[in-house]
């Protein structure tokens, strides 16, 4: 009799720490994305330059971008964590 279940994904204590350590990870590049937004919507809109900043208002697009990185970043790397592993036909 052969076990036909799917492997189990990664353990939880596994899940919740690579999730801990993409949380930085996906603030500081969701808010690179979200500065980078900010750059292209002040050209775009001719906005007034501020001096050794990229745009006027780059905070507000920062916090925005790095809060949606810090929730999708984790989110999806865990929801990956648990699929089942997949077997392979040797």
């Amino acid at each position: 009799m052969t076990d036909e279940r799917p492997a189990a994904g990664a353990p939880l204590a596994r899940q919740l720490a690579i999730g801990c350590f993409m949380l930085p990870l996906g603030f500081f590049s969701g808010g690179m994305i979200g500065t980078l937004i900010a750059k292209t919507v002040a050209f775009a809109t001719k906005a007034p330059a501020c001096d050794g900043i990229p745009s006027c208002n780059w905070y507000v697009y920062m916090l925005v971008g790095g809060a949606l990185g810090a929730l999708t970043l984790p989110t999806l790397v865990v929801w990956a964590l648990r699929q089942p592993a997949k077997r392979t036909e040797s």
